[in-house]
């Protein structure tokens, strides 16, 4: 399945028949509940039998019962791309703060 990240176009160098585009990804935020994080994580400890996971899970709303869902940053993705004029008309010459899709992926 292929899936594309979206930027935004913060600046164009025009070098003639050369263009370079500055592109980086928007800044998303994701609300977590600090809670769920560490059901999550005791989830993952193996050396832990079902029972002794499901006593804690029952213990973690008396630990955190005032925590609030905080909001995980994620640093933005940045690239710099040069295509040539006729590539930037294909795509349909964007200007700075348009949206483009970028697709990576190993061939």
């Amino acid at each position: 399945m292929q899936e594309g990240l979206e930027f935004t176009v913060r600046s164009i160098t025009d070098n003639g028949s050369l263009l370079t585009l500055l592109l980086q990804q928007e800044i998303r935020t994701e609300p977590v509940d600090q809670a769920e994080m560490l059901k999550q994580r005791i989830d993952s400890i193996k050396e832990l039998d079902e029972d002794t996971k499901a006593i804690m899970k029952k213990i973690i709303p008396a630990i955190v019962p005032f925590q609030h869902v905080q909001h995980v940053t994620y640093s933005p993705i940045q690239m710099s791309i040069t295509v040539t004029r006729q590539v930037y008309e294909r795509i349909g010459s964007p200007r700075v703060g348009d949206t483009l899709i970028v697709t990576i992926q190993k061939v």
